[in-house]
């Protein structure tokens, strides 16, 4: 049986490829470490995946983030969006993969990133408003794909 996070990101990456059926995808498995601000031990670990969403025919890329819940590590999400564009980016520039047949898929010069950021969660822990200034602060546009808005924090 399936864990619910393993469900959400299931479910969740089924919301991308409807909304973005023309785009190919590059995702990596991450995950936040929750420690306690006094001891500094680790309380627990949130996983979450982030995805370039890239339209080859048109060559820009927009980033998506899924999580089964966003609380206050919100603010680490634009730092961590521009790590892993330079992630892939050097990615793409050594790697090869498989899956089209078009190899130049893979190089990511010429590819604009839009600034557009989509969150994809089960639950939203933090105003919608407070997460949307936050991205604009760091010249990002977010889009919010939210299931549930509970600010009960």
């Amino acid at each position: 049986m399936h864990s619910k996070k393993t469900d959400v990101f299931e479910t969740m990456t089924s919301k991308v490829e409807n909304e973005f059926p023309q785009c190919s995808r590059i995702h990596a498995e991450w995950e936040f470490v929750l420690t306690d601000k006094k001891t500094r031990e680790i309380k627990n670990t949130k996983k979450f995946q982030i995805l370039a969403i890239r339209n080859d025919a048109e060559r820009y890329v927009h980033i998506g983030i899924i999580i089964s819940e966003l609380s206050n590590e919100y603010v680490q999400l634009p730092d961590l969006v521009e790590k892993f564009l330079l992630e892939i980016k050097k990615y793409t520039e050594t790697n090869i993969g498989d899956d089209t047949s078009s190899k130049k898929i893979h190089n990511s010069s010429g590819f604009e990133f839009t600034r557009n950021v989509y969150l994809y969660t089960d639950k939203l822990l933090v105003s919608e408003d407070v997460l949307q200034k936050h991205f604009q602060k760091n010249n990002l546009v977010l889009q919010v794909r939210a299931a549930k808005h509970n600010l009960s924090v």
